[in-house]
């Protein structure tokens, strides 16, 4: 038309505008999507293309899935400008619209002026690592020039790959079902050949077009594969899609040392093979060995294979033959190393004691020899209680074994070890033990634990009919599960001595419930009274525990046992034992919330002790100290012993000793909220009736909080007593204690309620220093410095003329009745409150030793401050 026109106008003579219209670019992309099938699982609603054009629009473009029936999804990617760039990302979205796969390509990619380039991509999930295994490498996109192409034409090839192990390097190669390949790595020119045997004409297609295949191998021997098509021929060729897939082929790890298997034993050959295509993808399987054995199914993923003879050199090699649907295929190798087999020969064998009480341990040693030196392993078991972590040198073995509580009837406790060799041989030998102690009842087995070097573990909450006991020198770790006794009163059995107890002279408890349920109203005096916990005669600790509910008959029996935790060591000429009592929570006891008795150091800290209110049936104690003890009784909560009948009173804190039996001596009774007890704290210590001790004790009561809201005790005819603090003498120090409510109230409930009271010696009084000296920064206020009144015994008493006058050897000395010493100077301090004590502060500006005398009913008490 145009050389038409250009005669027309040479023949004419005749010019006419050229007519002004537009003529769209040539040149796209055929865009192809093949998903990997794990994606079948989600499965993939839609897949989408974001075009980002050269000349700055960006679109998306659905794609379609092939109609020819295969996985592909396909679309057209037109230019908007002659020869522009663009770039792709596809997205695999899921029914909700979620994106569950991407792919982009690296490049942007030229769009040529004539013909349509292909690009096949694999969208895959985001966010993938590497795990312990070798996972196949991700194709991501294959570029190709030409969708199409003419025989003799060359197309070029361009394929992007990763593996999620970044080290790994990655090796390309390429197929195709006709033509020739000229490749390097991931690139590659497909020169474009007819079958030879076709027959083609010359205005022919090769069916269905060419097919090209891109293998990825990763170093570790993993592969991927892409296969896709490309038209041929000379007019509208095209590349079916039907059979455009990603491939991922199995993977096996590698084989590692030969496993040592005896002739004649079975082996299970582990499953170790995955494909990450999923379910779409199945394996088949099929194996062979190179030595002489048979496989119980040879298409199974794991079979049994058991050889029938020692190959040479014990070499021997399983192969498995692993392919999937798709065209992969690997081999896996499990190496073996088969020996006619000969059992160990069991050497000297030793068992420490020939019978065994709950909590007593029994060491068991074996040795063995390898007739072909082999390697040893030695496994303990046992029918009964548990055996620790056994240690040795390959040749022998050493392992303790315990029961805790009880051996079923007629059951030998017996512990056996079985000694193997690396070809699967091995031999046994048995230990009985003879159970000297309590068969479990009818409502109650053992309790199951674990037993490691120095502790042993509950592993589940457990019901007992008997005590439970703590081996020597174990700790006892409840693991936060509960002990709960019981009884089978059918039987005419009910419940005596602890629930949980010491079996040696060191033993420890934490993290352990103890209860008991519907025990029967039964009186048991001395090592059969009901405990908890109990520590006798051992150094230990007891922490983060709890007893709750430990009583008998609901908890309405009068009967003086129920102590939630006893420390005990009170035999004669017992040596002094150091116990820990700390953060245990005991509520529901039936007489005593803790009870240390003997010659204990103890600490009881941070424990909470709930004594449950005003009964009518038993006078309980929250916390007893008991002939002998010493240590420190700190920040603990103690609250709610009271009893109703004026007969006699419960006791928060209670020492006791004296009579004929050991004092308590030295302890401090300090931060204590002690709340709703009957008397709060007693130091009850005599010499028979109400006689003073013979000696003194020096127990320091600091810093307590003391209260009680009204008067409980008081039923029948006689008068209640209520008491904040009792002192039957001793030259102790009562300080800087709490005490409210109108049940501690003398003005509230006259000759019933007492805020403190201490039996005093003689008439005679003197002035006491209640604090230690202090030492101070010079020109600073220093800590507190309280003085008291006491009896000439060293008991807290009242002084004549309560004012006391202070004065210091430094002259340029002041006192103040402020901490901060903001207030005026004074000279003078009054002895206030329940426990006849006046606290100031004093400053001084003189370094050095600074003597402060306080005097009062004329006598005068001198203590040396440090001033720095």
């Amino acid at each position: 038309m145009r050389l038409a026109g250009l005669l027309l106008l040479s023949t004419f003579g005749c010019v006419e505008e050229e007519p002004a219209f537009e003529v769209a670019p040539s040149g796209g992309v055929r865009l192809v999507v093949a998903l990997p099938r794990s994606l079948e699982a989600v499965p993939v609603a839609a897949v989408t293309s974001t075009v980002t054009h050269g000349s700055g629009p960006e679109e998306v473009v659905p794609l379609a899935l092939t109609p020819e029936g295969g996985a592909a999804w396909s679309g057209d990617v037109e230019p908007v400008s002659s020869g522009e760039t663009v770039g792709l990302r596809v997205d695999a979205l899921d029914g909700a619209g979620a994106v569950v796969a991407t792919a982009s390509l690296e490049e942007a990619l030229p769009l040529s002026l004539q013909g349509e380039a292909l690009v096949v991509m694999v969208p895959h999930p985001a966010g993938a690592v590497a795990g312990p295994g070798n996972t196949a490498p991700r194709i991501h996109a294959v570029v190709a020039s030409k969708a199409r192409a003419t025989f003799g034409e060359e197309v070029r090839l361009r394929a992007w790959a990763s593996d999620l192990e970044p080290t790994d390097t990655l090796t390309y190669a390429w197929s195709s079902s006709t033509g020739s390949l000229d490749c390097t790595g991931a690139e590659c020119t497909l020169t474009v050949l007819p079958e030879p045997y076709a027959g083609l004409g010359s205005h022919s297609n090769l069916k269905d077009g060419l097919r090209v295949e891109v293998r990825v191998t990763d170093a570790r021997g993993a592969v991927s594969t892409l296969q896709f098509r490309i038209g041929a021929g000379t007019v509208g060729a095209e590349g079916s899609l039907e059979d455009t897939r990603f491939n991922r082929w199995p993977v096996v790890p590698a084989d590692g040392e030969p496993r040592p298997l005896a002739v004649g034993a079975p082996f299970l050959v582990p499953a170790a093979t995955t494909d990450e295509d999923g379910a779409s993808d199945p394996l088949t399987y099929a194996w062979t060995a190179t030595c002489d054995g048979t496989f119980d199914d040879v298409t199974r993923a794991t079979p049994v294979f058991t050889p029938t003879a020692e190959p040479l050199g014990c070499t021997c090699q399983l192969h498995g033959a692993v392919s999937d649907s798709f065209g992969g295929s690997v081999g896996h190798i499990v190496s073996l190393c088969v020996r006619q087999s000969a059992p160990p020969v069991l050497g000297a064998t030793s068992q420490s004691a020939p019978s065994a009480r709950a909590g007593e341990r029994v060491t068991f040693t074996a040795a063995a020899t390898d007739p072909r030196g082999e390697p040893l392993t030695f496994t303990w078991t046992t029918n009964a209680g548990a055996v620790g972590t056994a240690v040795g040198d390959g040749t022998t073995s050493t392992v303790d074994w315990t029961e805790l509580s009880c051996v079923p009837p007629d059951v030998t406790p017996t512990v056996e070890v079985t000694v193997t060799n690396a070809s699967g041989a091995s031999v046994r030998h048995a230990f009985p033990v003879e159970w000297t102690d309590r068969r479990c009842g009818a409502l109650a087995g053992a309790c199951a634990f674990t037993l490691a070097p120095g502790k042993v573990s509950l592993s589940a909450d457990c019901v007992t009919q008997g005590p439970v006991f703590v081996p020597d020198g174990f700790t006892f770790d409840g693991a936060g599960h509960t002990l709960t006794a019981v009884e089978d009163a059918a039987a005419g059995e009910h419940f005596q001595g602890a629930v949980l107890r010491n079996r040696g002279p060191v033993a420890s408890v934490r993290g352990v419930t103890v209860t008991a349920r519907s025990l029967l109203d039964v009186c048991d005096a001395g090592a059969l009274r009901l405990r908890g916990i109990l520590l006798e005669g051992a150094t230990g600790a007891i922490e983060d525990s709890v007893v709750e509910a430990l009583h008998q008959a609901g908890n309405l029996s009068g009967c003086q046992e129920g102590f939630a935790i006893e420390v005990r060591n009170d035999a004669a000429g017992a040596a002094q034992v150091t116990v820990g009592l700390r953060r245990n929570r005991v509520t529901g006891y039936q007489k005593a919330g803790l009870l240390v008795a003997g010659r204990v150091d103890v600490a009881a800290e941070d424990n909470v002790v709930e004594g449950g209110g005003p009964v009518g049936h038993i006078a309980r104690v929250g916390i007893q100290l008991a002939y002998g003890v010493l240590g420190r009784v700190v920040d603990n909560e103690v609250t709610g012993n009271a009893y109703t009948p004026a007969t006699d009173a419960a006791t928060g804190i209670l020492v006791v000793g004296g009579a004929g039996r050991p004092l308590c001596h030295d302890l401090l009774i300090q931060g204590n909220m002690v709340t709703e007890n009957d008397i709060g704290i007693s130091l009850s210590q005599g010499e028979g009736g109400s006689s003073a001790p013979s000696e003194a004790t020096r127990i320091q009561v600091l810093e307590n909080e003391l209260s009680k809201d009204t008067l409980t005790n008081g039923e029948g005819p006689e008068q209640g007593y209520q008491v904040a603090l009792f002192d039957n003498g001793g030259a102790n120090l009562l300080s800087r204690n709490r005490i409210s409510g109108d049940g501690y109230d003398p003005a509230v409930f006259p000759d019933e309620a007492f805020d403190v009271v201490v039996k005093t010696v003689g008439g005679e009084r003197q002035v006491a220093f209640a604090t230690p000296a202090r030492t101070v920064d010079a020109g600073a206020c220093s800590e507190a410095l309280v003085v008291q009144g006491r009896d000439a015994a060293g008991n807290l008493a009242s002084l004549v003329d309560p004012v006391v006058a202070l004065a210091a050897s430094d002259a340029g000395a002041t006192f103040h009745l402020q901490p901060d010493c903001s207030d005026a100077a004074v000279a003078l301090v009054s002895l206030a409150g329940a426990q006849r004590e006046g606290v100031f502060y004093v400053r001084s500006g003189a370094a050095g030793v600074v003597t402060v005398t306080a005097t009062g009913d004329g006598v005068s008490a001198t203590q040396e401050q440090t001033v720095r």
